[in-house]
Protein backbone atom coordinates (compact mmCIF):
# COMPACT_ATOMS: atom_id res chain seq x y z
CA UNK A 1 0.00 0.00 0.00
CA UNK A 2 2.96 2.32 0.57
CA UNK A 3 4.41 1.60 -2.06
CA UNK A 4 1.32 1.97 -4.44
CA UNK A 5 0.76 5.33 -2.66
CA UNK A 6 3.78 6.92 -3.02
CA UNK A 7 3.33 9.31 -6.10
CA UNK A 8 1.05 10.91 -3.48
CA UNK A 9 3.86 12.54 -1.73
CA UNK A 10 5.71 13.30 -5.06
CA UNK A 11 2.82 14.72 -6.62
CA UNK A 12 1.50 16.84 -4.06
CA UNK A 13 4.04 17.68 -2.16
CA UNK A 14 5.19 19.28 -5.76
CA UNK A 15 1.66 20.91 -6.49
CA UNK A 16 1.11 22.69 -2.53
CA UNK A 17 4.76 23.15 -2.59
CA UNK A 18 4.52 25.41 -5.31
CA UNK A 19 0.83 26.43 -5.35
CA UNK A 20 1.55 27.51 -1.32
CA UNK A 21 4.70 28.82 -1.52
CA UNK A 22 6.73 29.24 -4.59
CA UNK A 23 3.64 31.18 -7.11
CA UNK A 24 2.92 33.43 -4.34
CA UNK A 25 6.66 34.61 -3.66
CA UNK A 26 7.15 34.93 -7.24
CA UNK A 27 4.15 36.42 -7.38
CA UNK A 28 5.78 39.16 -5.13
CA UNK A 29 8.36 39.53 -7.59
CA UNK A 30 6.28 39.73 -11.01
CA UNK A 31 3.21 41.42 -10.26
CA UNK A 32 2.08 44.73 -8.94
CA UNK A 33 2.11 45.29 -5.03
CA UNK A 34 -1.89 46.31 -5.46
CA UNK A 35 -2.94 43.67 -7.54
CA UNK A 36 -0.64 40.63 -5.98
CA UNK A 37 -4.12 38.84 -5.42
CA UNK A 38 -5.74 39.22 -8.57
CA UNK A 39 -2.35 37.84 -10.73
CA UNK A 40 -2.20 34.68 -7.66
CA UNK A 41 -5.68 33.75 -8.64
CA UNK A 42 -5.91 34.49 -12.43
CA UNK A 43 -2.64 31.75 -12.19
CA UNK A 44 -4.87 29.21 -9.61
CA UNK A 45 -8.08 29.74 -11.58
CA UNK A 46 -6.26 28.93 -15.17
CA UNK A 47 -4.99 25.83 -13.59
CA UNK A 48 -8.23 24.35 -11.88
CA UNK A 49 -9.56 24.88 -15.55
CA UNK A 50 -6.84 22.54 -17.24
CA UNK A 51 -7.26 20.41 -14.86
CA UNK A 52 -11.46 19.86 -15.29
CA UNK A 53 -10.71 18.93 -18.69
CA UNK A 54 -7.36 17.26 -18.87
CA UNK A 55 -8.80 14.96 -16.30
CA UNK A 56 -11.97 14.04 -18.13
CA UNK A 57 -9.79 13.74 -21.40
CA UNK A 58 -6.91 11.63 -20.19
CA UNK A 59 -9.26 9.34 -18.06
CA UNK A 60 -10.62 7.90 -20.72
CA UNK A 61 -7.73 7.48 -23.23
CA UNK A 62 -5.63 5.44 -20.24
CA UNK A 63 -8.99 3.15 -19.69
CA UNK A 64 -8.60 2.39 -23.52
CA UNK A 65 -4.61 2.20 -23.36
CA UNK A 66 -2.86 -1.02 -24.34
CA UNK A 67 0.02 -0.47 -23.86
CA UNK A 68 3.54 -3.47 -22.46
CA UNK A 69 3.87 -0.65 -19.51
CA UNK A 70 -0.08 -1.27 -19.33
CA UNK A 71 -2.92 1.42 -18.96
CA UNK A 72 -1.40 3.71 -16.02
CA UNK A 73 2.11 3.75 -16.30
CA UNK A 74 3.09 5.63 -19.14
CA UNK A 75 0.80 8.43 -18.28
CA UNK A 76 2.17 9.05 -14.67
CA UNK A 77 6.12 8.77 -16.06
CA UNK A 78 5.35 10.89 -19.28
CA UNK A 79 3.54 13.47 -16.93
CA UNK A 80 5.53 13.76 -14.49
CA UNK A 81 8.81 13.79 -16.92
CA UNK A 82 7.09 16.92 -18.98
CA UNK A 83 6.44 18.17 -14.98
CA UNK A 84 10.07 18.20 -14.35
CA UNK A 85 11.18 20.04 -17.59
CA UNK A 86 8.14 22.70 -16.97
CA UNK A 87 9.98 23.50 -13.67
CA UNK A 88 12.96 24.56 -15.77
CA UNK A 89 10.63 27.11 -16.98
CA UNK A 90 9.57 28.65 -13.86
CA UNK A 91 13.08 29.12 -12.63
CA UNK A 92 13.75 31.01 -16.04
CA UNK A 93 10.24 32.93 -16.03
CA UNK A 94 11.35 36.76 -16.39
CA UNK A 95 7.96 38.22 -16.49
CA UNK A 96 4.14 37.35 -14.88
CA UNK A 97 3.15 36.41 -18.40
CA UNK A 98 5.81 33.44 -19.38
CA UNK A 99 5.31 32.28 -15.84
CA UNK A 100 1.40 31.59 -16.40
CA UNK A 101 2.37 29.60 -19.64
CA UNK A 102 4.48 27.84 -18.08
CA UNK A 103 2.09 27.46 -15.12
CA UNK A 104 -0.39 26.11 -17.62
CA UNK A 105 1.68 23.46 -19.21
CA UNK A 106 2.53 21.85 -15.61
CA UNK A 107 -1.06 21.68 -14.54
CA UNK A 108 -1.53 20.30 -18.02
CA UNK A 109 1.01 17.09 -17.04
CA UNK A 110 -0.02 16.89 -13.55
CA UNK A 111 -3.30 15.89 -14.43
CA UNK A 112 -2.13 13.63 -17.47
CA UNK A 113 -0.10 11.56 -14.53
CA UNK A 114 -2.87 12.75 -11.41
CA UNK A 115 -5.90 11.09 -13.51
CA UNK A 116 -4.37 7.45 -14.41
CA UNK A 117 -3.03 7.35 -10.66
CA UNK A 118 -5.97 7.66 -9.05
CA UNK A 119 -7.51 4.90 -10.58
CA UNK A 120 -4.79 2.60 -9.21
CA UNK A 121 -7.15 1.66 -6.14
CA UNK A 122 -9.76 0.17 -8.11
CA UNK A 123 -7.23 -1.71 -10.83
CA UNK A 124 -4.97 -3.79 -8.32
CA UNK A 125 -6.85 -3.57 -4.59
CA UNK A 126 -9.61 -6.05 -3.83
CA UNK A 127 -12.68 -4.22 -3.12
CA UNK A 128 -12.97 -5.60 0.82
CA UNK A 129 -9.61 -3.62 1.16
CA UNK A 130 -10.58 -0.36 -0.79
CA UNK A 131 -11.09 1.72 2.51
CA UNK A 132 -7.50 0.67 4.12
CA UNK A 133 -5.66 1.56 0.42
CA UNK A 134 -7.77 4.88 0.39
CA UNK A 135 -6.50 5.74 3.97
CA UNK A 136 -3.15 5.09 2.78
CA UNK A 137 -3.68 7.20 -0.12
CA UNK A 138 -4.91 10.01 2.46
CA UNK A 139 -2.19 9.75 4.59
CA UNK A 140 0.47 9.74 1.60
CA UNK A 141 -1.03 13.08 0.35
CA UNK A 142 -1.01 14.88 3.49
CA UNK A 143 2.76 13.59 4.32
CA UNK A 144 3.43 14.92 0.42
CA UNK A 145 2.16 18.32 1.16
CA UNK A 146 3.12 19.25 4.88
CA UNK A 147 6.70 18.10 3.99
CA UNK A 148 7.53 20.16 0.75
CA UNK A 149 5.70 22.78 1.71
CA UNK A 150 7.82 23.17 5.20
CA UNK A 151 10.79 22.36 2.82
CA UNK A 152 9.90 24.91 0.29
CA UNK A 153 9.01 27.68 2.98
CA UNK A 154 12.56 27.37 4.07
CA UNK A 155 14.32 27.54 1.11
CA UNK A 156 12.20 30.32 -0.45
CA UNK A 157 12.45 32.11 2.71
CA UNK A 158 16.48 33.06 1.83
CA UNK A 159 15.16 33.82 -1.74
CA UNK A 160 15.15 37.78 -3.80
CA UNK A 161 14.81 37.81 -6.81
CA UNK A 162 18.01 38.23 -9.09
CA UNK A 163 20.34 38.38 -5.87
CA UNK A 164 19.80 34.49 -4.48
CA UNK A 165 18.01 33.10 -7.36
CA UNK A 166 20.19 29.72 -6.49
CA UNK A 167 17.23 29.45 -3.50
CA UNK A 168 14.43 29.07 -6.33
CA UNK A 169 16.63 26.21 -8.02
CA UNK A 170 16.98 24.23 -4.80
CA UNK A 171 13.71 24.55 -4.40
CA UNK A 172 12.79 23.02 -7.39
CA UNK A 173 15.38 20.33 -7.89
CA UNK A 174 14.56 19.34 -4.60
CA UNK A 175 10.87 19.25 -5.62
CA UNK A 176 11.47 17.36 -8.81
CA UNK A 177 13.48 14.62 -7.73
CA UNK A 178 10.94 13.93 -4.86
CA UNK A 179 8.24 13.87 -7.83
CA UNK A 180 10.23 11.29 -10.00
CA UNK A 181 11.70 8.97 -7.13
CA UNK A 182 7.60 9.23 -6.10
CA UNK A 183 6.41 8.18 -9.92
CA UNK A 184 9.44 5.39 -10.22
CA UNK A 185 8.17 3.67 -6.92
CA UNK A 186 4.49 3.71 -7.96
CA UNK A 187 4.95 2.38 -10.88
CA UNK A 188 7.37 -0.38 -10.43
CA UNK A 189 4.79 -1.38 -7.92
CA UNK A 190 1.93 -1.42 -10.43
CA UNK A 191 4.42 -3.14 -12.78
CA UNK A 192 5.34 -6.19 -10.27
CA UNK A 193 0.81 -6.80 -9.54
CA UNK A 194 -0.91 -5.44 -12.62
CA UNK A 195 -2.79 -8.16 -13.98
CA UNK A 196 -1.83 -10.74 -15.94
CA UNK A 197 -3.15 -12.66 -19.18
CA UNK A 198 -5.79 -14.99 -17.52
CA UNK A 199 -5.83 -13.54 -14.38
CA UNK A 200 -8.69 -12.66 -11.85
CA UNK A 201 -9.17 -8.96 -11.45
CA UNK A 202 -9.13 -7.91 -8.16
CA UNK A 203 -12.22 -5.45 -9.02
CA UNK A 204 -14.44 -8.87 -9.93
CA UNK A 205 -17.14 -9.87 -7.59
CA UNK A 206 -18.40 -6.14 -6.78
CA UNK A 207 -21.94 -5.61 -7.44
CA UNK A 208 -23.48 -4.78 -10.84
CA UNK A 209 -25.29 -1.16 -11.33
CA UNK A 210 -28.63 -1.63 -9.74
CA UNK A 211 -30.02 1.67 -10.77
CA UNK A 212 -29.78 3.50 -14.35
CA UNK A 213 -28.50 6.52 -12.98
CA UNK A 214 -26.71 8.01 -10.42
CA UNK A 215 -27.67 9.29 -6.43
CA UNK A 216 -30.81 11.27 -6.61
CA UNK A 217 -29.43 13.40 -3.88
CA UNK A 218 -26.33 13.91 -5.51
CA UNK A 219 -26.60 17.50 -6.56
CA UNK A 220 -27.42 18.57 -2.73
CA UNK A 221 -24.07 16.87 -1.61
CA UNK A 222 -22.46 18.86 -4.67
CA UNK A 223 -23.73 22.01 -3.44
CA UNK A 224 -22.80 21.57 -0.11
CA UNK A 225 -19.04 19.99 -1.25
CA UNK A 226 -18.41 23.16 -3.53
CA UNK A 227 -19.36 25.74 -0.74
CA UNK A 228 -16.88 23.86 1.87
CA UNK A 229 -14.03 23.01 -0.59
CA UNK A 230 -14.26 26.91 -1.34
CA UNK A 231 -13.97 27.53 2.18
CA UNK A 232 -10.80 25.36 3.00
CA UNK A 233 -9.11 26.26 -0.21
CA UNK A 234 -9.01 30.00 0.77
CA UNK A 235 -6.44 29.68 3.20
CA UNK A 236 -4.28 27.80 1.23
CA UNK A 237 -4.34 30.11 -1.55
CA UNK A 238 -4.09 33.45 0.25
CA UNK A 239 -2.30 32.67 3.63
CA UNK A 240 0.93 34.06 3.00
CA UNK A 241 0.00 37.07 2.06
CA UNK A 242 -2.98 37.30 4.89
CA UNK A 243 0.12 36.42 7.55
CA UNK A 244 1.98 39.65 5.97
CA UNK A 245 -0.89 41.99 5.76
CA UNK A 246 -3.37 41.41 7.99
CA UNK A 247 -1.08 39.97 11.27
CA UNK A 248 1.63 41.71 10.28
CA UNK A 249 4.48 39.26 10.61
CA UNK A 250 7.87 40.62 9.46
CA UNK A 251 8.80 36.55 8.48
CA UNK A 252 5.70 35.09 6.82
CA UNK A 253 7.26 32.14 4.83
CA UNK A 254 8.72 31.30 7.69
CA UNK A 255 5.85 31.39 9.64
CA UNK A 256 4.11 29.59 7.16
CA UNK A 257 6.14 26.86 7.06
CA UNK A 258 6.08 26.37 11.00
CA UNK A 259 2.25 26.21 10.93
CA UNK A 260 2.15 23.27 7.86
CA UNK A 261 3.98 21.32 10.15
CA UNK A 262 1.95 21.67 13.38
CA UNK A 263 -1.76 22.18 11.27
CA UNK A 264 -0.61 18.85 8.39
CA UNK A 265 -0.41 16.58 12.07
CA UNK A 266 -3.87 18.46 12.84
CA UNK A 267 -5.39 17.61 10.12
CA UNK A 268 -4.27 13.83 9.77
CA UNK A 269 -5.78 13.50 13.44
CA UNK A 270 -8.54 14.99 12.54
CA UNK A 271 -8.85 12.33 9.80
CA UNK A 272 -7.95 9.48 11.20
CA UNK A 273 -10.43 9.40 14.41
CA UNK A 274 -13.58 11.45 11.95
CA UNK A 275 -12.59 7.72 10.01
CA UNK A 276 -13.56 5.76 13.43
CA UNK A 277 -16.38 7.71 14.39
CA UNK A 278 -18.38 7.62 11.37
CA UNK A 279 -18.03 3.92 10.91
CA UNK A 280 -19.62 3.85 14.46
CA UNK A 281 -22.26 7.30 14.38
CA UNK A 282 -22.42 7.83 10.78
CA UNK A 283 -21.29 10.37 8.52
CA UNK A 284 -23.44 13.69 8.82
CA UNK A 285 -22.48 14.41 12.55
CA UNK A 286 -19.20 14.06 11.99
CA UNK A 287 -19.34 16.45 9.16
CA UNK A 288 -21.42 18.54 10.84
CA UNK A 289 -19.04 18.87 14.05
CA UNK A 290 -15.84 19.44 11.53
CA UNK A 291 -17.90 22.24 9.37
CA UNK A 292 -18.98 23.82 13.33
CA UNK A 293 -15.91 23.84 14.46
CA UNK A 294 -13.92 25.10 11.29
CA UNK A 295 -16.27 28.22 10.92
CA UNK A 296 -15.65 28.79 14.70
CA UNK A 297 -11.86 29.03 14.48
CA UNK A 298 -12.15 30.42 10.67
CA UNK A 299 -13.64 33.50 12.37
CA UNK A 300 -11.52 33.43 15.34
CA UNK A 301 -8.38 33.98 13.42
CA UNK A 302 -9.20 37.04 12.76
CA UNK A 303 -8.11 38.23 16.05
CA UNK A 304 -5.15 36.73 15.86
CA UNK A 305 -1.91 39.14 16.35
CA UNK A 306 1.11 37.01 16.36
CA UNK A 307 2.55 34.15 15.71
CA UNK A 308 1.68 31.98 18.44
CA UNK A 309 -1.76 33.12 18.44
CA UNK A 310 -2.10 32.61 14.42
CA UNK A 311 -0.61 28.68 14.99
CA UNK A 312 -3.02 27.55 17.79
CA UNK A 313 -6.25 28.70 16.43
CA UNK A 314 -5.07 27.17 12.81
CA UNK A 315 -4.25 23.74 14.38
CA UNK A 316 -7.79 23.85 15.67
CA UNK A 317 -8.91 24.56 11.81
CA UNK A 318 -6.53 21.72 10.54
CA UNK A 319 -8.25 19.20 12.74
CA UNK A 320 -11.63 20.39 11.99
CA UNK A 321 -11.00 20.54 8.21
CA UNK A 322 -9.39 17.17 8.69
CA UNK A 323 -12.07 15.65 10.52
CA UNK A 324 -14.67 17.31 7.86
CA UNK A 325 -13.18 16.20 4.59
CA UNK A 326 -12.45 12.08 5.82
CA UNK A 327 -16.18 11.86 6.81
CA UNK A 328 -17.10 14.03 3.53
CA UNK A 329 -15.25 11.74 1.09
CA UNK A 330 -16.63 8.72 3.17
CA UNK A 331 -19.98 9.68 2.28
CA UNK A 332 -19.24 10.61 -1.00
CA UNK A 333 -18.09 6.89 -1.55
CA UNK A 334 -21.11 5.73 0.34
CA UNK A 335 -23.38 7.60 -2.32
CA UNK A 336 -22.36 6.03 -5.44
CA UNK A 337 -24.36 3.79 -7.36
CA UNK A 338 -22.15 0.06 -8.09
CA UNK A 339 -21.16 0.13 -11.50
CA UNK A 340 -21.32 3.61 -11.70
CA UNK A 341 -18.39 4.16 -9.13
CA UNK A 342 -15.89 6.05 -11.48
CA UNK A 343 -18.41 8.22 -13.34
CA UNK A 344 -19.50 8.89 -9.20
CA UNK A 345 -16.13 10.27 -8.47
CA UNK A 346 -15.68 11.59 -11.19
CA UNK A 347 -18.50 14.33 -10.98
CA UNK A 348 -17.62 14.28 -6.97
CA UNK A 349 -14.12 15.59 -8.61
CA UNK A 350 -15.47 18.22 -10.64
CA UNK A 351 -17.54 19.72 -7.37
CA UNK A 352 -13.77 20.06 -5.31
CA UNK A 353 -12.35 21.70 -8.73
CA UNK A 354 -15.47 24.05 -8.94
CA UNK A 355 -14.46 25.05 -4.97
CA UNK A 356 -11.19 25.48 -5.58
CA UNK A 357 -11.65 27.54 -8.52
CA UNK A 358 -14.01 29.44 -7.16
CA UNK A 359 -11.41 30.38 -4.18
CA UNK A 360 -9.11 31.58 -7.02
CA UNK A 361 -11.37 34.18 -8.27
CA UNK A 362 -11.43 36.35 -4.74
CA UNK A 363 -8.52 37.51 -5.39
CA UNK A 364 -9.67 40.56 -7.63
CA UNK A 365 -12.59 41.32 -4.15
CA UNK A 366 -9.59 40.91 -1.73
CA UNK A 367 -7.24 43.83 -3.25
CA UNK A 368 -10.45 45.72 -3.85
CA UNK A 369 -11.72 45.75 -0.37
CA UNK A 370 -7.84 46.12 0.90
CA UNK A 371 -7.79 49.28 -1.12
CA UNK A 372 -10.60 50.68 -0.08
CA UNK A 373 -9.27 49.79 3.55
CA UNK A 374 -6.01 48.16 4.11
CA UNK A 375 -6.11 44.49 5.13
CA UNK A 376 -10.01 44.70 5.34
CA UNK A 377 -10.45 42.17 2.05
CA UNK A 378 -9.11 39.83 4.49
CA UNK A 379 -11.34 39.37 7.35
CA UNK A 380 -14.33 39.26 4.62
CA UNK A 381 -12.98 36.40 3.47
CA UNK A 382 -12.39 34.94 6.25
CA UNK A 383 -16.09 36.00 7.54
CA UNK A 384 -16.77 34.61 4.55
CA UNK A 385 -15.25 31.43 4.65
CA UNK A 386 -16.86 30.63 8.12
CA UNK A 387 -20.43 31.01 6.76
CA UNK A 388 -19.58 28.83 3.56
CA UNK A 389 -18.72 26.00 6.91
CA UNK A 390 -21.97 26.41 7.95
CA UNK A 391 -23.94 26.33 5.21
CA UNK A 392 -22.00 23.35 3.62
CA UNK A 393 -23.20 21.42 6.54
CA UNK A 394 -26.79 22.49 6.92
CA UNK A 395 -27.32 21.59 3.07
CA UNK A 396 -26.08 17.72 3.89
CA UNK A 397 -28.87 17.61 6.74
CA UNK A 398 -31.86 16.18 4.50
CA UNK A 399 -29.58 14.21 2.92
CA UNK A 400 -29.91 10.53 2.76
CA UNK A 401 -27.74 8.12 1.73
CA UNK A 402 -30.26 5.02 0.42
CA UNK A 403 -31.36 6.65 -2.58
CA UNK A 404 -34.46 4.15 -1.99
CA UNK A 405 -35.80 6.16 0.99
CA UNK A 406 -34.03 9.44 -0.59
Amino acid sequence: MLRLNAFGVGINGFYLAIDTVVLPVLVLFLAPEALKNTYLAALGLSGLLVAGAIQVIVGRLSDRTRSPLGKRVPYLLGGSVLISLGMVGIGLAPTFWLLFAVWLFIQANINISYGPYQALIQDLVPGARTGVASAFKILADVVGGVAFIKISTVFMGRYAFGDSIEWLWITLGVLGINLLVAAGITSATVLTRQEKPGSKSPANGRPAAQSSGLHPQLTLFLISRWFMVTAVIVFQTYGLFFLRDKVGLETPVQALGNMVLVVGGAVAAGAYLAGWFSDRIGRKPVILAGAAGAALSTATILWAGSTTEVLVIATFIGFSVGALLSSNWALANEMGTAGKEALHMGVVNLATIGGAASAKMLGPGVDLLNRASPASGYSALLIGCAVMFVVGGILLMPLKTNPDSA
